[in-house]
């Protein structure tokens, strides 16, 4: 899985910033790592890797910086608002050789942090495709999230818990999300479409109470990996 991962990202590790040319000489060892913007009111952002900005395009709640070639060890990201030269967060994370992660924006913009989370799933096959949720509503409480027929899916019922990858048969599934506590629906969505050779993410991200009704809580599915 990992050889024909490292196929996929390569473009993309020529960009990072991490790696200054491409010659005949053996590339260093790398750790593959994907930035996700989940702080639901926090601004657009620049991502720093120690000096050096790796993003073109302003990182927006709600978007991901594709998984990328880093250098291992401790690595320094910064995050500034796009344009401008104040630092929201700087965050320190660990990085092993050929390992996949996900690093995470999360809570409001005044108590803005990330997550590191190491991406660990099974080669999916052409019938199902594998699944994790991830509970990133900084308001919304424990969850009990049901797909499909599968009540709860996963363990990530606490804010900032995300749960293992999990098999899934490939379709369309409904996929319902209730408070724990007083058992109301949050949101519904009846449509969400589940491919062969995928591994996905589910991300409950957004305000229960919203306001201004900005950016409340809803489910957005990544893709993490495509078996080609």
């Amino acid at each position: 899985m990992l050889k024909l991962f490292s196929i996929f990202l390569f473009a993309a590790f020529l960009t990072t910033g991490c790696v200054d040319k491409l010659d005949d000489t053996p590339q260093p060892p790398a750790a593959f790592v994907a930035i996700y913007h989940g702080s639901p009111d926090s601004p657009d952002l620049d991502i720093y890797a120690e000096s050096n900005k790796i993003n073109n395009q302003p990182l927006i709640f709600g978007q991901t910086f594709p998984y990328s070639g880093f250098f291992v060890g401790e690595r320094r990201l910064r995050f500034n608002p796009f344009n401008a030269q104040n630092t929201l967060l700087e965050k320190n994370i660990t990085l092993a050789q050929d390992k996949i992660y996900t690093v995470v924006l999360v809570n409001i913009a005044a108590d803005l942090d990330a997550i590191q989370v190491e991406d660990i799933w099974e080669e999916p096959d052409g019938l199902k495709s594998q699944v994790r949720l991830v509970h990133l509503s900084p308001d919304a409480g424990d969850l009990e999230v049901s797909i499909a027929s599968q009540t709860p899916f996963g363990a990530a019922t606490s804010y900032l818990s995300v749960s293992d990858f999990l098999e899934l048969e490939k379709g369309k599934v409904k996929v319902v999300v209730k408070s724990k506590t007083t058992g109301e629906v949050l949101v519904t969505v009846n449509e969400i479409e589940l491919l062969g050779n995928r591994v996905y993410s589910l991300l409950i991200r957004g305000f229960a109470n919203p306001a201004n009704g900005n950016n409340p809580i809803s489910v957005q599915l990544l893709t993490n990996y495509i078996k080609f």
